[in-house]
């Protein structure tokens, strides 16, 4: 007999109801649907299992997963009804206890995030959006023209405690020249991530832990200091997903600044953009990144030709201006497309993990997501050309954090 899964509101939970075999081969198809609810906001559920016929050890495996998951996100996922067959089965393993309600109270069951009000502009819903209540200060350190001809000599070396951000090309601190090893750099909430200048290269990364504090030699970036105090928690307001030009786009309109910083956390829904898979040292006259060739573009970087890492995590660090034109911003940002602000972006990409609804701490967002291994580093592009255009990077729901940000010049 094959599985079938339904939910049911009821005034305390999300019921999660399956009917058929809980074992190895139908086991994940529960999982799945606790995980979309789970996306979806709903971190009160109960299972439901009364008409679950069987129950084998990848299902009670199973079972711990979601509950764990819903742990994870300030909820709970507990078994409110049960079969006689699965109830022998878990009361033998004496797993009952751990795996079953004994009682579905409502303080337990609560919703974890306190209702906010939302309101809803475009594909984006807000949740529980508040204002920044000061800017940021940054600075652009380097020089793209220095990188891009590899007359780059040197580079600052920064360090990044929690409140301190950067995105750009650069890399961990190694006595090694840098054109050799620079490469996507991202840095948030006390963990700096880098890739190095090659295909398929794994994205390397140090945590500051205890007397320990990350550091990037950083060859063109931007760079602030302060953590943005806006915030809200966003998800999709229709059936399209929502772009990072249009997230970003709303939250300088708000802001009434001409250049906002940027970090957002949140569910993958396509992710669109480049790798630098040379390093910088191999650069001549003729072969560099910064000819307008397709030929030799595609010796040096890495494109997505489609969306990529839908439904996993990812960070995003950037910037959104409208009043590059005559600032140190100028050669960092490119434009987003239509009346979008112009902007860059990188985003660190993590197995799927389940976010809170609604607003939340950024360094416990960023560290909680970075438990798991990093599995990519993109520069974020915007390519929305009708049928040849590889699209826009999108997020189905997260939380972003927000800021003005004050822009100021650092020399190579």
């Amino acid at each position: 007999m094959d599985i079938s899964i339904t939910v049911r509101e009821t005034p305390d939970a999300l019921v999660v109801s399956v009917s058929g075999r809980l074992d190895a081969e139908h086991a994940a198809v529960l999982a799945r649907a606790v995980d979309d609810e789970l996306r979806r906001g709903h971190h009160a559920l109960a299972l439901d299992l009364a008409d679950c016929g069987f129950l084998s050890s990848a299902g009670i495996r199973v079972l711990f997963e979601i509950n764990r998951a819903a742990e994870r996100v300030g909820g709970r996922c507990r078994i409110r009804a049960a079969s006689p067959p699965v109830r022998k089965v878990l009361d033998l393993t004496r797993l009952s206890p751990l795996l079953m309600e004994s009682a579905p109270p409502a303080a337990v069951l609560a919703p974890a995030v306190t209702p906010s009000p939302d309101h809803t502009s475009g594909a984006i819903r807000w949740i529980g959006l508040e204002s920044p209540t000061a800017p940021v200060a940054g600075r652009v350190v380097g020089s793209d023209t220095a990188l891009s001809t590899g007359r780059h000599a040197g580079a600052p070396r920064l360090a990044f405690p929690g409140d301190c951000f950067a995105l750009g090309l650069g890399a961990l601190v190694e006595d090694l020249p840098l054109a050799s090893r620079a490469g996507e750099v991202l840095a948030a909430g006390g963990i700096a991530f880098h890739r190095r200048p090659r295909p398929f290269s794994i994205v390397d990364y140090v945590t500051a832990t205890g007397d320990l504090v990350a550091e990037l030699d950083v060859g063109h970036g931007l760079v602030w200091r302060g953590v943005p105090s806006g915030r809200a928690g966003f998800e999709m307001a229709t059936e399209e997903p929502i772009a990072i030009d249009d997230l970003a786009t709303q939250l300088v309109d708000s802001t009434a600044a001409d250049t906002v910083a940027l970090v957002v956390a949140g569910e993958v829904h396509g992710l669109v953009g480049a790798e630098l898979i040379r390093p910088l040292s191999e650069i001549t006259a003729d072969d560099r990144p910064g000819v307008a060739d397709r030929t030799v573009a595609a010796r040096w970087l890495s494109f997505s030709r489609e969306p990529v890492h839908a439904r996993r995590a990812a960070i995003v660090v950037g910037v959104a201006t409208r009043g590059a034109a005559g600032s140190p911003l100028a050669s960092f940002v490119r434009p987003l497309g239509g009346a979008a602000p112009a902007g860059h972006f990188h985003a660190v990409v993590f197995p799927p993990r389940p976010l809170k609804r609604g607003p939340g701490d950024l360094a416990a967002t960023v560290a909680d997501l970075a438990a798991s291994p990093p599995l990519a580093l993109l520069h974020l592009l915007t390519d929305p050309q009708p049928v040849l255009g590889s699209g826009r990077p999108t997020l189905a729901r997260g939380r972003c954090w927000f800021a003005p940000l004050t822009i100021g010049r650092e020399a190579a």
